[in-house]
This record gives structure tokens, C-alpha cells and sequence, in this order.
């Protein structure tokens, strides 16, 4: 019995050690567990700490999950090139529109920039919807939406990476086997709308779709892209069948820009053939198209 326990005091404090700060670990266990009776749909963190996202003593919402919750308790940062980026670019009253805007962490951070004029949000899956609402409370002159982008307005089937909160797309894979029907609107009518309802704003726009932002962009007007003055558009591949059109529309902006962490650490100016040079690579980078 002595043994029995020893056995088990060992083995506790050998698998506390081995986890200890592995917040990926544990949380991704706890999504694949079996929960009967019950669920914890986000938990709120309290930051004792400044960050570009969030100022101390305050609090954010966040979805449990492997990636981002571990990210914002050992780092307590969020995606900080976007926000970087603007703060030095913009020069002028800008209206920004976050499409995929997920826990709404890029809008907070962008809504600390004093030309940031006007914050749109697009979101089509309602917990995160829901969460993001809380996130953004605080900020002002923001209209937060619970739908989509796509090619045609409707009900689609949105699917779920249980491990990666930020990983919902209309395209199933392997690890988005999760199931949800979310609403959409057509992205070609939405970025006419807000272009010609704001002609004095510029209009920056941020789609992270997670593989479907390639589609979104080729589905938009040549006359609407030439509005947006600056297009963050996350990219990993691109379909035969939207080649030809994707490199077509490219070309109506003056400068193209890409982060990819992976391969550098700073933001590049690139042209377009360079871009088949990060496709090639097979990872996830943004471009940066500029007017």
C-alpha cells in the first residue's frame, strides 16, 4: 500500500513538472475530454500587466482553446504587426473593417490608434460573436456584425478546430471537424456599402478567413478594391481557379508588402512574382496590398 502511494505521489509531481507552463497541453486535454454535465465557455483574464492589447488591471474574454489562451498567458500579446504597422503607416482618419474579427483582440489594439476613426467587424460564429462584444465594449465607434464574408449572401456550413479558437473556416480539413451552420453576406455588396458611405475615411481592410480569404478577394470588384487603400489578406495557398484572377487584381495596387514570421522577421516589399516564393513554402504569411 506504501509502495502504492509513493508510486503515486511520484508520478503526480513527474507529470506536474512535466506540465508546469504548458498551458497548450493542458487546455487542449481538457478540450477533448469527455464533459457530461457541464462546460466553461471562456474564462476572463486579468492583465497585472501593460501590453499593446490591453492596459493593466483590465480584463479580457477568451475562448479555451491550445493556441491562443497559452499565447496570452505566457506572452500577453496578440498579433502585434497589424497594430505596428498602421500606427507608424496611417496618416490620415481611417475607418478599419475586420473581417474574421474573432475575439476582436486586432480591433481592440487598432481602436488605440488616434487616426482610427470608425471600427467594422464582421463575425459569423456566435460564441466568439458574443465574446468579442465584451472585449470591445469599451471602444468607441465601432459596429460589431454576427455574419461572415462569402461569395454569395446565405447559411453555410462553418467548421470548427476545437483545439484553435482562431481557427474557424468554411473550408473543412482535418482538424476543423467541428460542424456549425453561421450566416453570411456577399463581401463584393458589403465593401461597396461601407466604401460609399465613408469617401472620407481611407479604408483599410484586414480578412483573416482562414483559407478562404483568397476567394474573398477575387469575388470583390476591381472598381471596390481600388477603394481600399490598404488590404490585409491572409495567405497559404491559392486554387488553380483563382490564379489567373487573383494576380490580375494585384496588380491594381501601387505596393505589396508581406509578413511571414516564419521565413523573416520584418515586413518586406515584394513584387508580384516573389509572391509564388512564399507559396511555395507552404506556410501561412499576409500580404499587404497598398494604393
Amino acid at each position: 500500500m506504501r509502495l502504492k502511494r509513493l508510486i503515486q505521489k511520484k508520478s503526480k509531481k513527474f507529470l506536474i513538472n512535466r506540465l508546469r507552463n504548458n498551458f497548450s497541453a493542458i487546455f487542449q486535454s481538457y478540450n477533448i475530454s469527455n464533459k457530461k454535465f457541464c462546460d466553461i465557455p471562456y474564462v476572463d483574464l486579468k492583465f497585472f500587466r501593460n501590453s499593446a492589447l490591453i492596459k493593466k488591471k483590465e480584463t479580457v474574454r477568451v475562448k479555451i482553446d491550445g493556441q491562443i489562451l497559452p499565447k496570452l498567458l505566457t506572452t500577453g500579446k496578440f498579433d502585434e504587426f497589424l497594430f505596428k504597422f498602421l500606427k507608424k503607416k496611417l496618416k490620415k482618419k481611417t475607418l478599419f473593417i475586420d473581417v474574421g474579427s474573432n475575439h476582436g483582440f486586432i480591433s481592440k489594439q487598432v481602436s488605440t490608434i488616434r487616426l482610427v476613426k470608425k471600427i467594422i467587424t464582421y463575425e459569423p460564429f456566435p460564441e466568439l460573436f458574443n465574446i468579442a462584444k465584451k472585449n470591445l465594449t469599451n471602444v468607441k465607434n465601432i459596429k460589431q456584425i454576427n455574419y461572415g464574408w462569402a461569395k454569395k449572401k446565405g447559411n453555410y456550413p462553418f467548421y470548427e478546430n476545437i483545439s484553435n479558437s482562431g481557427d474557424l473556416s468554411l473550408i473543412k480539413n482535418r482538424q476543423r471537424n467541428v460542424k456549425h451552420i453561421c450566416k453570411f453576406l456577399n463581401a463584393n455588396d458589403e465593401i461597396f456599402k461601407i466604401t460609399n458611405s465613408n469617401k472620407k475615411l481611407l479604408i483599410v481592410l484586414k480578412t483573416d478567413c482562414q483559407g478562404y480569404d483568397v476567394d474573398i478577394f477575387c469575388n470583390i470588384d476591381d472598381s471596390n478594391l481600388k477603394k481600399i487603400n490598404i488590404y490585409f489578406l491572409e495567405c497559404k495557398d491559392i486554387s488553380e481557379n483563382n490564379k489567373i484572377n487573383f494576380y490580375k487584381k494585384v496588380k491594381l495596387f501601387k505596393k505589396i508588402m508581406v509578413s511571414c514570421p516564419l521565413l523573416h522577421e520584418n515586413i518586406k516589399d515584394i513584387g508580384i512574382e516573389d509572391i509564388k516564393y512564399y507559396l511555395d513554402y507552404k506556410v501561412e504569411f499576409d500580404l499587404i496590398f497598398l494604393n
